[in-house]
């Protein structure tokens, strides 16, 4: 009996300790103070802003007229070129050969020609003998012009000045293979390229202003004036191209650039806003915000497409939709579904 009571007092010493022992505290999760803001939509007056691409007034490609051995290469990418300057030859052996001995066959034939004609003055010499001559003479004198030709076909030169801007050739290279060997470009006046979408493309005409920003040159400004608008919009951005002709007489605006450019025209549009603090731009420099789940009080990250400011807000092309809850203020403590309260 006493070791029946023994062992139910034991048990009963037992379950008293491990009920006494305090129980584990699990971290809580603490919210995150954030201010918010929704997605709006409103209609406001902008000015027409586009991205645009610099590109040549005109864009030669070169050729040698002929098939052969480039032997030498006298410009590089960029160099200045005037009319008629020798760019680059073929290997010219064998056509210099041609030509020396078209050239003895000529003057073999012109000698001919000129004993004969003072026999034929004379009467001495039949008709048919020096018709026979004056083809011979006819013949030497167009097979030394053809030979004179392929000669200088061997000789690469710019047909109107220009700018060299690209170069496809090195020396030992046959002329055969190569589409283009040098590119000539003309830069004193550029155009820039825009794409208008077909909403806006009504508004568009020729000799509209454009002021033009070169982030490239430490944002510096040029003017100019749309010269083109294509009537074809192209077949998946559904956008129409205009072109803006430049002065570029100092030669500071190179083919490629991009800038940014706005029409001296305003009109009413769609924007979608959100204020300018709610953008964060990640490693790749993309831009996303914190979208609020507002039943469970946490947040998503979502990249954004963004387009211009307007006043504090800024444009969104895509990303969001009107009425979702974006994160204002506080983001900078945020990670992906972070408890937050506002």
């Amino acid at each position: 009996m006493k070791k029946v009571v023994y062992l139910a007092l034991s048990v009963s010493l037992m379950a008293g300790c491990t009920l006494k022992q305090p129980k584990e505290q699990l971290p809580s999760e603490k919210n995150i103070a954030v201010t918010i803001s929704v997605v709006k939509s409103e209609r406001v007056v902008v000015n027409l802003r586009y991205s645009g691409t610099v590109e040549p007034s005109q864009t030669i490609p070169l050729n040698f007229q002929t098939t052969g051995t480039v032997e030498e290469v006298f410009v590089d990418a960029g160099d200045p070129v005037k009319k008629g300057q020798l760019l680059a030859t073929l290997d010219k052996n064998d056509m210099q050969c041609l030509y020396e001995i078209t050239k003895a066959k000529y003057q073999q034939a012109k000698d001919a020609y000129d004993r004969l004609k003072t026999v034929y003055d004379k009467g001495s010499l039949s008709e048919i003998k020096w018709v026979e001559m004056e083809t011979n003479m006819e013949q030497a004198k167009s097979s030394l012009e053809l030979s004179r030709n392929n000669l200088e076909k061997c000789a690469l030169r710019a047909p109107v000045g220009g700018i060299i801007g690209r170069r496809n050739v090195e020396p030992g290279m046959s002329s055969l293979g190569i589409t283009a060997p040098l590119e000539l470009v003309q830069i004193a006046t550029v155009f820039v390229k825009i794409s208008v979408p077909e909403n806006e493309i009504g508004k568009i005409k020729k000799g509209l202003n454009a002021d033009i920003v070169v982030s490239a040159l430490n944002d510096k400004k040029f003017s100019g004036k749309i010269t083109n608008v294509s009537p074809v919009a192209d077949a998946f951005a559904r956008t129409y191209e205009a072109k803006i002709t430049v002065n570029n007489s100092n030669l500071e605006l190179k083919p490629g650039m991009i800038c940014d450019v706005t029409l001296n025209l305003t009109t009413e549009r769609e924007l979608m806003l959100i204020p300018y603090q709610s953008v964060i731009h990640d490693n790749e420099g993309k831009h996303f915000v914190y979208v609020v789940d507002a039943e469970r009080k946490r947040v998503k990250k979502q990249r954004i497409e963004v387009g211009n400011y307007n006043s504090t807000n800024l444009e969104v092309l895509s990303g969001l939709t009107q009425g979702q809850t974006i994160v204002c203020e506080g983001k900078e403590k945020l990670s992906e579904n972070a408890l937050i309260s506002y």
